[in-house]
């Protein structure tokens, strides 16, 4: 793991989100024949968290590289209590530094500051490298079950960290 000097770690900008809804949309496209359906739920999903955002109760993290946006994080509290890990990706040329790393220490140092008791993330298996980093940070796979909510069939993951580390 090389940590790159010429990364910068920035909070919301304008069009960061949408950048990241690309990102995801192109990687899952090619690697895991995700389509339409898929981005339109990434897409529709980010929509309706840029309405409430609030900086005070969500975290927003964003990769900047070379002026372009290339992955980022976003922790979403709704209420203050039950909080979700989402769109967490990193461009596949800055894999390997260790930015996804800091980006999850980085969410969670956030979570713990704000008190929150528990954060999820779904997912899908055979995603080894992120599942590393969601299982270092403490994250425990508490349900996996076949579906199709991204427009094809995946053995589809949930993930929860709880503060006080227990599971339930």
């Amino acid at each position: 793991m090389n940590e790159r000097n010429d990364v910068e770690y920035v909070g919301y900008q304008p069009g960061g989100l949408a950048t990241l809804c690309a990102l995801q949309s192109a990687y899952y496209a090619q690697a895991w024949g995700f389509g339409p359906v898929y981005e339109s739920k990434v897409a529709g999903s980010i929509a309706e968290f840029l309405q409430r955002f609030t900086p005070e109760q969500d975290f927003v993290q964003l990769i900047r590289h070379q002026s372009a946006i290339k992955g980022g994080i976003v922790i979403d509290s709704r209420d203050g209590r039950r909080a979700q890990l989402h769109w967490f990706i990193v461009a596949e040329d800055l894999q390997g530094s260790g930015a996804g790393r800091k980006l999850i220490a980085n969410a969670m140092a956030f979570v713990r500051k704000k008190g929150y008791p528990q954060v999820y993330l779904t997912t899908f298996q055979g995603l080894d490298a992120a599942r590393y980093l969601y299982e270092d940070a403490g994250f425990q796979l508490t349900k996996s079950e076949k579906a199709s909510t991204w427009g094809r069939e995946v053995v589809e993951q949930q993930f929860d960290w709880y503060a006080d580390g227990e599971t339930r």
